[in-house]
């Protein structure tokens, strides 16, 4: 099969970039065809298609030339549709994936694949085709009931960077791919978590074109003993948490802890821990593939302190199949994973306190209950998370969606 991946990163910079290269990966290996289709950029992964590959934008720009231009590309850009044209013709899929493509890709992609009359699935990492910010937050609040499905109460309530006219713009960006049928369009959402299918369908989404397909995670054969840390691992941002866990933190002086990773929030977590004379914390950058197999070695418990509405975390599925606790929010996909005293420990979101709590729990569990965890846990991953069955699943969806360019 003919297959063309899409995503607007072309190098990991978090899950969702994870995913999409293990799904290029293991179809090739599998003896398909796939080409790629994304922004050339500094750092990004060599690619044979790179020459399709349109230019970089960025709404952070400091021109407001380039912040413009990054706001005009959110809806049309005639790059985008020149240059998937080419590719589409060049190659001729049997069908297209999307993982990330809103924004810096363009609403063009998904309406030139529509007109060249390609079968395309989309898996959704998040939120977006809900709501305008993509989590539903407002700050350090979910506030799905006050947002619902109104683009008004999106700027009423500023939910994009609680900036009135960053509002609008997402809102209008929302609002133009329902308006064009964006949505209607798509022949079928791939959805890593049952919590996701079951927001879907919450919000009037058909049925017959969801399906669960979970995130793929591989499983070492072999495990390092735990270590005595505990280790919060991901993305720096608000909706990670970060937080919530260095409040939940604070008072746990007796533990060594280690906060890994980069992002908006770096600044107020340096400041945090100097103000608070957090000594018992270490900062560390970000994490590469070789770092992070040393410092989940080093850890006992792995905290995912999520206030947003995480699908299926792959920090999570990481720290279950090396044999780590986990600590997370009881919150969005996170109960899939994540069973209370049976694979890990799970807290109220958005509570410091009772973070702390669990925290304390998982770093006080007896033996025999930590050998029952982990090997839980690891059984979740092998069972639920093996990369075959993903591709045999992600294959079961390309055939039905290919059924539609034969019809």
């Amino acid at each position: 099969m003919k297959i063309l991946q899409i995503n607007k990163n072309f190098s990991v910079q978090g899950g969702s970039d994870t995913v999409f290269f293990e799904t290029i990966n293991g179809l090739r290996q599998r003896g398909h065809t796939v080409a790629e289709f994304s922004l050339r950029r500094p750092g990004n992964m060599p690619s044979a298609y790179e020459k399709y590959f349109v230019s970089p934008v960025s709404l952070r720009a400091t021109s407001f030339v380039e912040r413009w231009r990054a706001t005009r590309r959110m809806f049309s850009s005639s790059e985008v549709v020149a240059n998937l044209t080419q590719l589409v013709k060049d190659i001729r899929p049997d069908v297209a994936h999307i993982h990330n493509a809103y924004r810096e890709l363009s609403a063009s992609t998904f309406l030139t694949l529509k007109n060249l009359g390609v079968p395309t699935a989309l898996t959704v990492h998040d939120m977006f085709p809900l709501v305008p910010n993509h989590n539903f937050l407002l700050g350090e609040t979910m506030a799905e009931k006050k947002l619902g499905n109104s683009l008004l109460n999106c700027v009423r309530y500023r939910c994009v960077n609680n900036s009135f006219s960053a509002s609008v713009v997402g809102a209008l960006e929302a609002r133009y791919y329902r308006s064009h049928g964006i949505w209607q369009a798509i022949n079928h959402f791939i959805c890593p978590s049952e919590f996701m299918k079951n927001k879907l369908l919450e919000y009037g989404f058909p049925s017959e074109k969801l399906s669960v397909v979970l995130n793929p995670c591989e499983l070492p054969k072999n495990i390092s003993p735990p270590g005595n840390k505990i280790v919060f691992l991901g993305r720096l941002h608000v909706e990670k948490g970060i937080r919530v866990f260095m409040r939940a933190i604070k008072d746990l002086r007796e533990y060594q802890v280690v906060v890994a990773g980069d992002g908006p929030e770096a600044p107020w977590v340096d400041k945090f821990i100097s103000k608070n004379n957090l000594t018992h914390v270490e900062r560390r950058g970000w994490v590469d593939e070789r770092s992070r197999e040393k410092l989940l070695a080093e850890a006992r418990v792995v905290v995912s302190p999520s206030i947003f509405y995480d699908l299926c975390s792959l920090t999570i599925l990481e720290a279950l199949a090396h044999g780590r606790l986990v600590v997370a929010s009881d919150r969005g996909g996170n109960p899939e994973l994540v069973q209370n005293g049976k694979t890990g420990f799970l807290a109220r979101p958005e509570d410091p306190r009772d973070l702390a709590r669990a925290i304390q729990e998982a770093m006080e569990a007896p033996q025999g209950q930590v050998d029952y965890i982990v090997a839980t846990g690891r059984e979740l991953v092998r069972k639920n998370h093996n990369l075959a069955q993903y591709l045999a699943k992600i294959e079961a969806v390309y055939k039905e969606v290919k059924k539609i360019r034969a019809r």
